[in-house]
């Protein structure tokens, strides 16, 4: 029984592990600060943490900033090879995960501040005016009539 493989084994998937989550937590960083900048610039107020705009450009710039500073200063580019396929599953994973985390706690948080809960627009721009929550319950009324 050869346990030197198996220990190096080990080894390489607690690393893979370790920074599997320290790319999955810049990336989800990144992303929230990506889509807080997209909905500022687009008036999305049903999707800003802040009532004010400033703030959430503020966010995402310290967001984005943030994420690619530790990014290229944490990862050593020399000292552990990724396959394309886990890098890319670890972002898609993270990506996701920022953008669900974005409608879900931008509908909580601005469901009072929002609260008239109708919107005369269709599709993206009802955002301008009403959550991502309150947007779903408007369509699903509009298709049951």
């Amino acid at each position: 029984m050869n346990c030197g493989i198996f220990n190096r084994n080990l080894g390489s998937a607690i690393i893979f592990i370790m920074w599997s989550v320290n790319y999955c937590l810049l990336v989800f960083i990144s992303v929230l600060g990506v889509l807080q900048l997209a909905a500022a610039y687009n008036n999305f107020r049903g999707l800003l943490f802040f009532p004010r705009k400033i703030y959430c450009v503020c966010f995402a710039v310290v967001a984005i900033g943030f994420g690619l500073f530790a990014f290229f200063t944490w990862y050593n580019f020399n000292s552990f090879v990724v396959e394309g396929s886990q890098q890319t599953g670890s972002f898609v994973l993270s990506a996701a995960a920022g953008i669900l985390f974005t409608l879900v706690f931008s509908s909580v948080i601005n469901y009072r501040r929002l609260g008239a809960g109708h919107s005369e627009q269709d599709g993206l721009d009802a955002l301008r005016e009403i959550t991502f929550f309150q947007a779903i319950r408007n369509h699903r009324g509009e298709k049951e009539r």
